[in-house]
């Protein structure tokens, strides 16, 4: 993987046209296309951030691809870093999260010929601006009922970032499978507006604990590490992460994770650019049915509670469990 560039050396680029179409490579012989992804934090988070990451290397590896990638950018700075990568000739530039949907709408203005991708987002302009989210409410109804099989207080929450349809509704997905697990589940839910800040998890995670919850999930990067310390200083509380299993970070309080990375759909998007199919167009996915188990598996889940909740994840794939998609933020 080449090497994470800095956002002050990436600024200092000095800028060079692009006409979209994947550039030549070292030997002049087949074009190489070139792939740079933004992200909102740091990819030590082992979570959504380190995501992008394993993302720029299915790139590589898959297609060939040059890939980069920028961490910890700040929404605010996002239209120059987007204008950056345009000028030095990149073919495709992904924002990693919805916060970064109103700098790719500018951007795709100003270069018309390079294409704009935004992850959990839903802008779209009918050319080279492109977004998809994924039905996050499949993946995260498996991950609440585990929570609600697991949970001996009948209380469980939720702690995130911020609030946009994409974050609903896995939140609302997480509550949906709580409840299908056990009806009478009290659900909380907050978010504290910043997906980096372990502070404010913590305290929002400890007023969940203060309220009887013992069982928290989180859509959180860095600030993820917040809702686990808040987690280990309650005994008997437990911790359910997403995008990778960290639970060696903190056996017996990270007790799974929901599996949803976005590296095979970013390379479905990527093939269309080869294949001539991309459009600017929204697109959503849904639970595959090959996908493989929609959490992780550790010594802290028995093995039968695990197995019934992968009956619940193989129902939603085939579709004879409808998950209804809750874009409602709470409150």
């Amino acid at each position: 993987m080449l090497p994470v560039l800095a956002l002050s050396a990436l600024l200092a680029l000095t800028a060079c046209t692009s006409d979209g179409a994947p550039q030549g490579g070292d030997n002049g012989d087949e074009p190489t296309l070139r792939v740079a992804v933004i992200l909102p934090g740091e990819t030590t988070d082992k979570g959504f951030n380190k995501t992008g990451e394993q993302t720029v290397e299915l790139l590589e590896k898959e297609f060939g691809a040059e890939a980069t990638l920028t961490e910890s950018v700040n929404p605010a700075q996002q239209v120059d870093v987007y204008r950056q990568y345009a000028q030095q000739g990149y073919d495709l530039v992904v924002g990693w999260g919805g916060q970064f949907s109103d700098g790719a709408v500018a951007a795709a203005e100003e270069f018309p010929d390079t294409k704009f991708l935004v992850v959990s987002s839903a802008v779209e302009n009918g050319s080279n601006l492109a977004s998809y989210d994924t039905a996050l409410e499949d993946w995260h109804f498996v991950g609440g009922y585990l929570m609600g099989r697991l949970s001996k207080t009948g209380v469980v929450g939720q702690v995130s970032g911020q609030c946009f349809a994409s974050t609903a509704s896995g939140q609302n997905g997480t509550r949906d499978g709580a409840k299908y697990a056990n009806p009478d589940i009290e659900w909380l839910a907050t978010y504290t507006g910043d997906f980096e800040d372990p502070t404010k998890a913590q305290q929002a995670a400890q007023a969940m604990i203060d309220q009887g919850a013992d069982m928290l999930a989180t859509n959180l990067n860095q600030g993820v590490y917040g809702v686990v310390q808040a987690a280990k200083a309650s005994p008997g509380v437990g911790v359910v992460t997403e995008w990778l299993d960290n639970s060696a970070d903190a056996p017996g309080v990270i007790l799974s994770g929901v599996d949803k990375s976005y590296a095979r759909f970013v390379g479905v998007k990527v093939q269309q650019i080869l294949d001539g199919t991309w459009k600017g167009e929204h697109e959503r996915f849904f639970l595959p049915e090959d996908w493989g188990p929609a959490i992780f598996k550790t010594a802290d889940i028995p093995d039968d509670v695990y197995q019934d909740a992968l009956d619940v994840q193989a129902k939603i794939a085939s579709g004879e469990l409808d998950v209804v998609r809750d874009e409602t933020c709470p409150g």
